[in-house]
């Protein structure tokens, strides 16, 4: 074996990477930001279906990092061979949908990781699913993040939370664990 290809063996290699538990303050009616990045309504999403709300009431995020955390504490109740959509239902009922970029089903889970399996249980925090942006934007698909609560009618009435004091383009910065949404 030549020393390269020992080298090689010795790094760990993208699927076996996991990354850290993120840890921040949750209350159970809320649901909080998966990915650090630039707020966008839903609204602005080019996506007719997303756009139009026909997926719920929620957010994009335009991310910045390469990781997908639970917003809330909960369970996996859905997730796409492709790894780039995963479903949560909380412990308090909300149905969150979180689907990574626009048009990415086609890329048939290339660069995308899942760590978790349908059934899971998750806490607020627990990495979901890795992403690779660059290799999303080298395909031709834009990367923004969709967090939507589907059921919101059944659950009751959605506040818009997220507010920040960084702003980047008149638009809020938030980070992993900012709140979102809030349930009432």
């Amino acid at each position: 074996m030549k020393l390269w290809d020992k080298i090689r063996k010795t790094g760990t290699s993208e699927e076996a990477y996991r990354p850290e538990q993120a840890t921040f303050a949750v209350r159970p009616d809320t649901v909080y930001a998966p990915v650090s990045g630039v707020l966008v309504s839903v609204e602005e999403i080019n996506d007719e279906v997303v756009s139009s709300k026909l997926l719920g009431e929620g957010y994009g995020i335009l991310p910045v990092g390469d990781a997908i955390y639970a917003p809330a504490d909960g369970r996996v109740v859905m997730t796409t061979v492709t790894n780039h959509a995963i479903g949560l239902l909380t412990t308090t009922g909300a149905e969150v949908i979180i689907h990574i970029g626009l048009g990415t089903v086609a890329m048939n889970g290339k660069g995308f990781t899942s760590y978790v399996n349908q059934g899971d249980e998750v806490r607020a925090g627990t990495p979901l699913i890795g992403f690779d942006s660059a290799t999303i934007k080298d395909a031709g698909f834009e990367d923004v993040v969709t967090v939507v609560v589907s059921n919101a009618p059944q659950v009751g009435h959605i506040e818009y939370a997220a507010v920040s004091n960084t702003l980047i383009g008149d638009r809020p910065l938030v980070k992993i664990g900012d709140p979102l949404l809030v349930i009432r």
